[in-house]
């Protein structure tokens, strides 16, 4: 099978609606405060310290707030239907894409539906043996001929959504477990990595046996859109270094990565680094320069599928999902 092109959608598109009075609060700062008000505790500088282990300090000097608590009160001050249009553009980009946000909308948007057609439970897990509480290595779904992956969890499972660097560092844990061992679930025992198998398996969809996100991460060219990466995003950093390492070994099975940026005011030297180490590494950096989000993400979403703008405009929706196949 030949390298795809699999999307890796995070939470940037949310900043097209920010200052919507309907939306809720975006950022994770906001959400942080809000959960330090529910519990009556001041965090110091919390400028200045990584909101990964914000939201561990919240949780250790606070032991009537459970970390379910936390989760939810995080998922309710995150939680966006987004941009409509954005939502179908990206959705549909390609036949399988990664995403870091925790609903599925925007997902199920790109599937040839009207935007009023949203409901989770009309997709089916690819792995329904497989449970996962905690970590979110095999959270994939299915509708018609589209897959995603809610790869930091989902709202349906609130103790599967990834706040802390203790759950960050534990599920990172979990995914070199995966790659270089084996891991099992209740009815599923001894999974590894069809990528570091002694001989590795490209084609790992079709033997039948679960894989996961990451091993369509390492293996395809990915699209990254919509993410700031900080050095707080240990694990992407982590699996992007891990991916170049493999692409030197099997140049013709493992695919690159293009990060794509919008710009809209004038970069910090601290931005500036971010992307010169990414594409240091090894990855394709896309800066678009634009007036406003929205209008640079449609222009990135033109570049990977071109037409897909001309069909959202037209209210294209099934013409979307046709050439999103293609």
């Amino acid at each position: 099978m030949a390298i795809q092109n699999t999307v890796l959608i995070g939470n940037g598109m949310n900043r097209c609606v920010e200052d919507a009075p309907d939306e809720g609060q975006i950022s994770w700062k906001s959400a942080l405060e809000n959960m330090a008000n529910t519990a009556h505790y001041d965090v110091r500088d919390i400028d200045q310290k990584p909101l990964t282990l914000v939201f561990d300090e919240l949780i250790l000097k606070n032991p009537n707030l459970s970390k379910n608590d936390l989760q939810y009160i995080a998922m309710g001050r995150t939680f966006t239907n987004g941009d409509p249009d954005l939502n179908h553009a990206f959705s549909c980009l390609s036949k399988n894409f990664l995403t870091t946000n925790y609903h599925a909308s925007f997902a199920i948007n790109g599937c040839g539906m009207s935007p009023d057609h949203l409901d989770f439970e009309i997709s089916t897990p690819l792995f329904p043996n497989i449970t996962e509480n905690t970590f979110s290595i095999f959270r994939g779904r299915r509708l018609r001929k589209k897959t995603w992956w809610n790869i930091n969890g989902s709202y349906p499972t609130a103790t599967s959504i990834t706040l802390g660097l203790r759950q960050y560092a534990r599920y990172q844990n979990q995914i070199s477990d995966y790659l270089t061992g084996t891991i099992s679930y209740s009815k599923v025992k001894g999974l590894r990595s069809p990528l570091y198998l002694p001989r590795p398996d490209f084609e790992f969809e079709k033997n039948g046996n679960p894989y996961s996100w990451v091993d369509l991460f390492l293996r395809d060219h990915i699209h990254m859109i919509g993410f700031g990466m900080e050095y707080t995003e240990s694990i992407l950093w982590w699996l992007l270094t891990e991916k170049f390492w493999m692409q030197r070994k099997y140049p013709k099975y493992i695919g690159g990565l293009t990060y794509h940026h919008v710009e809209v005011d004038k970069p910090s030297s601290h931005e500036k680094v971010k992307l010169n180490m990414l594409e240091d590494l090894g990855a394709r950096v896309n800066v678009v320069k634009a007036k406003d989000y929205k209008s640079g993400y449609l222009e990135i979403a033109d570049a990977i599928k071109p037409g897909i703008v001309k069909l959202l405009k037209a209210k294209d929706y099934k013409g979307m999902y046709k050439l999103s196949l293609k």
